[in-house]
């Protein structure tokens, strides 16, 4: 409740009075509703009432905005009822007593603000300046003043209870915030511990199943070389139990002939003169007719022979197949013979298989491999050969070491047959080690090497050998490269894998490999020591030129071999000799050998595809630079 009082400022401002006398004979300080003197006093009222719900409805909305409810009311009702009645009673004074009964209330001055809008109040307000005021006036002023004091004292102490209030609620608030804040910190410290124990098991995981494939593909390597060695463990079986079963019959041959020369020598001796002169003369007749046959053989094989070895084709067949032949007679069957060695070399090939079959088309990989291939091979020699003192093959060479270069030469023709065969650029990687070995000092992995192509793909002379007289069927087969039970297209595929890695060897360059090797550059004549001519670049011109030769065209693989040879080698061939002796092969190709129907090939697929590398070729120059013939 505010209350007017008079200050410096406020001088115009003066309370109106009223008297009214009660029923019981006091008069009362408060103004009379029911008077028309005092309007002016209503009016005052009416503002002061109004001026006090306007405060309580301003705390009310402060307490709201701070989001306080009812409970927390600063002053209830009942209390603000209780100090507007106390107010009051302050300002009524004693009652005073006149001669009668009636008692007169002291008027109750009430101080309001006249409105400043009427021209009588303000001359009203004039004329009560210009009168001195009485004690009783300046009693009732500091009444007011004492009373306007207290009132604003406990509006100051309500201030501070909503303040107070305000900052619980602002700590509350806060609190939340807080609790909110943890909440979602924990929520996400259990979400990364989440990801992370998920993380942890994919590891785990990845961890298990590389150690499982490792695991399996070591027991693969295992039971390949296991299978080969059992097979080989039968085949020699084999052969020293067909051995055994051909002396037995040879020496029953011998006894049953020895025991007919001694029954007919006795029946000649019984037998009269004339029956032994007509036996002689059969007999004559006899060994007669026999050296007619056997000269006949001899002459029939002589001209097989002749046949077989005519040409260059023919002749360097027959030369490699009998150093294959040495290798199995003078290094392999004599290993093997001894289960010792045979043991101590186990670790090595198993090494040397595992490194040719996980080497991939990178400088880094390729130099690895071979300087393991090359520790492996050199154990086995009293010193590390170099291009000035290189191995040669002959009977002097330690048997354990060519045994190792058979291995080796073993499975590099089954990478041919199988990754090879499958990816043509897989056969890169695979001849620059070759070359590597050789630049190293192995240059009897030359000979053993070719010696193996040779026996299991005619084709890299290329010569298609012809049948010889009584030679059994599966004999035959094996002297071509072809299996017992394989069929043309499988045969066809097999040789293109071998064929496609002796192309590769043909066109690695020297200059990409021996800065590799740690090693002083060899000279030109150390390179013709340390890699023999089947093996050099030349080889290719050779290569092609009989395998464009009648009758080799007509040949089914001839098709998909000469494919090889364009896509593997043609592009080295056009960078040394230049682009128009290779044109010249490419239009005689066309026009002869597929337009003319001299290149038959195993089926229509097989030419068109010749027709089109050939194609691709001269788009590119001359030939298509193939993939991965430059390391990563």
């Amino acid at each position: 409740m505010r209350f007017g009082a008079a200050d410096s400022s406020d001088e115009d401002e003066i309370a109106s009075l009223d008297f009214s006398y009660s029923s019981d004979n006091s008069f009362s300080l408060s103004p009379s509703k029911h008077d028309a003197r005092s309007s002016f006093g209503k009016n005052i009222l009416a503002a002061l009432d109004s001026s006090d719900s306007e405060a309580a409805l301003d705390s009310e909305d402060e307490v709201e905005m701070l989001g306080l409810d009812d409970g927390w009311d600063v002053i209830p009702k009942k209390k603000e009822e209780k100090w507007r009645e106390s107010t009051r009673a302050k300002s009524v004074t004693p009652s005073i007593k006149s001669k009668g009964k009636a008692k007169i209330a002291i008027p109750t001055i009430t101080w309001a603000t006249p409105n400043k809008s009427s021209s009588q109040g303000k001359a009203r307000i004039e004329e009560l300046l210009r009168e001195e005021p009485s004690d009783y006036d300046r009693w009732l002023k500091s009444t007011d003043q004492a009373a306007w004091r207290d009132g604003q004292k406990a509006a100051q102490e309500r201030r501070g209870e909503i303040r107070v209030i305000a900052s619980n609620a602002r700590a509350r608030l806060r609190g939340k915030e807080d609790d909110r804040v943890a909440r979602e910190a924990e929520e996400m410290r259990r979400l990364l511990e989440g990801m992370a124990i998920k993380q942890n098991k994919e590891e785990e995981e990845t961890a298990r199943k590389f150690a499982e494939r490792e695991k399996k593909l070591w027991a693969d390597i295992d039971a390949a070389i296991k299978e080969v060695e059992k097979k080989q463990a039968e085949l020699a079986a084999a052969a020293q139990a067909a051995a055994r079963k051909q002396k037995e019959e040879e020496a029953a041959r011998i006894a049953a002939a020895e025991k007919q020369a001694v029954a007919q020598k006795a029946e000649a001796e019984r037998k009269t003169k004339e029956q032994a002169e007509k036996e002689r003369l059969a007999r004559e007749a006899k060994e007669a007719e026999d050296r007619r046959v056997a000269a006949e053989k001899e002459e029939q094989e002589a001209r097989s022979k002749a046949a077989a070895e005519k040409g260059k084709a023919g002749g360097e067949w027959r030369k490699w197949v009998e150093k294959q032949k040495w290798m199995k007679s003078e290094v392999i069957e004599p290993v093997k013979a001894d289960g010792e060695v045979k043991r101590g070399l186990r670790q090595g090939m198993r090494l040397i298989t595992r490194g040719l079959g996980q080497v991939v088309n990178t400088q880094e990989s390729i130099v690895r491999v071979t300087n393991d291939l090359n520790a492996i091979l050199i154990q086995q020699l009293p010193s590390p050969p170099t291009s000035e003192s290189p191995t040669i093959l002959n009977a002097e060479l330690p048997k354990a070491y060519a045994y190792l270069l058979s291995h080796l030469s073993k499975a590099l023709v089954k990478q041919a047959e199988s990754e090879v065969n499958a990816k043509a650029d897989a056969a890169f990687p695979l001849a620059r080690i070759v070359i590597g070995l050789l630049l190293r000092g192995h240059a009897a992995l030359g000979e053993v090497v070719f010696a193996r192509f040779v026996k299991k793909c005619p084709w890299v002379i290329p010569f298609f050998p012809a049948r010889q007289p009584n030679q059994a069927r599966e004999e035959y087969e094996k002297s071509t490269g072809r299996g017992s039970d394989e069929s043309l297209a499988e045969y066809i595929s097999r040789m293109a894998g071998i064929s496609t890695l002796y192309f590769a060897i043909l066109q690695t360059p020297l200059s990409s490999i021996i800065p590799t090797t740690s090693i002083s550059p060899p000279s030109p004549t150390q390179l013709e020591t340390l890699i023999i001519q089947p093996l050099r670049l030349p080889q290719a011109w050779t290569w092609l030129a009989l395998a464009l030769k009648d009758p080799m065209p007509a040949s089914p693989p001839i098709a998909h071999l000469v494919s090889a040879w364009i896509e593997i080698v043609a592009h080295e061939v056009v960078r040394v000799y230049g682009r128009g002796q290779v044109e010249k092969i490419w239009f005689a190709i066309e026009s002869e050998g597929l337009q003319g129907g001299k290149i038959k090939g195993d089926s229509e697929a097989a030419r068109q595809r010749l027709s089109l590398v050939i194609g691709e070729a001269r788009r590119e120059g001359g030939a298509k630079v193939p993939t991965g013939r430059v390391w990563e």
